[in-house]
């Protein structure tokens, strides 16, 4: 997997659909998300890059976020546009800052909700007293202004159900509510396979899966790690692929290395087309503390194979109902995960055709209709 977010994805199907359909379509991105933003949208009338630095955006770095904020006022003004729409509750944050500045426009805008950020923002909590007592009270403060952002939209879009009833639960009700599922946008380009991974994938005597995730906590490929350390005592010809990089990779080369399978790991870095491993593996994994949505599972059906998925609050449950497929464990559990694999092992490998599900849930016209329609009420409230 190449290390272009799901919601960067989206976004930039969205803004084609949209030019297609006739709007003139401005993007602005934030350098600090380059890496997972990094996308040319090539489609939009024109790309602002606004340049800060990712230091600027620490918790509790809200005299950083307000000066952020003050250049978003600055570029939405010179733009003047009808509609304003917000990928992430992050620039949803931003931009309702921006209106306290004087001078903003006040410009109706939508806020496009990707990421479970209650989960994300539990996570970041300190357990030393002071640190904690300062990191808990600036996470509070910054959890009510998401909150009032989110409010003070003129429409909501949530990448599930179960994201939308996270937010209900927090005692959000807003008129205008779309539920949206991310498209499963198929690889753009398809380059030679890993030379390994191409000769495990291919060899019929092994049995390869695939995660495709950065590295990063949220993931958790230490469970991943641990349990397949502990499937392959059962199973010596099961390989794991894992796709994608991240800040802590080192450190997950260093568990593999530990844990003695370094040698049936491999670790490929980002890949333009994850679909074309999908495909040849028996499975995709998704260890995840948390997820947005969890839309790697959704590509590995669309590429005709089953998932092993952790059963966290948001997505997966929701994806394996919709797709009537796949294999959920609760999240962290390394003996749950590991007889995940071996079940997997031990059931003969079957593609999976979801081909109507996928078109009529998780294609690109019907995520543009879905944000269409909201656009259509919003304007014409």
């Amino acid at each position: 997997m190449n290390n272009i977010g799901g919601a960067a994805r989206t976004a930039d199907s969205l803004i084609s659909s949209q030019v297609k359909a006739g709007y003139k379509v401005s993007t602005v991105v934030l350098t600090y998300l380059d890496s997972l933003w990094a996308v040319d949208f090539k489609a939009a009338k024109q790309v602002i890059i606004m340049r800060v630095a990712g230091s600027q955006f620490y918790i509790g770095g809200a005299i950083h976020q307000i000066l952020i904020a003050k250049k978003l006022s600055k570029v939405i003004n010179n733009l003047k546009p009808d509609l304003i729409i917000c990928h992430t509750a992050f620039i949803t944050k931003l931009y309702y800052i921006s209106q306290f500045i004087p001078g903003s426009l006040s410009i109706p805008y939508i806020s496009y909700i990707h990421t479970d950020y209650i989960a994300e923002s539990q996570v970041k909590v300190k357990t030393d007293s002071i640190k904690a007592a300062i990191q808990n009270l600036s996470i509070s403060i910054d959890s009510w202004i998401n909150l009032a952002a989110i409010k003070q939209a003129s429409g909501l879009v949530f990448v599930c159900k179960t994201l939308a009833q996270r937010f209900l639960q927090l005692g959000l009700t807003h008129p205008r509510i779309a539920i949206s599922y991310n498209p499963a946008i198929p690889d753009l380009n398809n380059p030679p396979l890993n030379s390994t991974a191409k000769s495990w994938l291919n060899n019929p005597e092994l049995i390869t899966f695939v995660c495709a995730a950065r590295f990063h906590y949220q993931k958790d490929h230490k469970t991943l790690l641990k349990a397949f350390a502990k499937a392959s005592e059962a199973y010596s010809n099961i390989r794991l692929i894992l796709l994608g990089d991240g800040d802590l990779e080192t450190d997950i080369q260093a568990l593999a290395n530990s844990l003695g399978i370094r040698h049936i790991v491999l670790f490929t870095g980002s890949v333009p087309n994850p679909r074309a491993y999908f495909s040849l593996s028996r499975a995709v994994i998704l260890a995840s503390h948390f997820e947005g949505f969890g839309m790697v599972i959704v590509e590995a059906v669309a590429s005709g194979v089953t998932f092993i998925a952790s059963d966290c609050p948001v997505g997966p449950r929701e994806i394996s109902e919709v797709l009537e497929c796949g294999t959920l464990v609760p999240p962290s559990d390394v003996n749950a995960l590991a007889a995940a694999i071996i079940d997997c092992v031990k059931t003969p490998q079957q593609k999976i055709d979801r081909s109507e599900q996928i078109a009529q849930f998780f294609s690109e016209p019907s995520c543009a209709n879905q944000l269409e329609s909201l656009i259509q009420q919003v304007i014409y409230r």
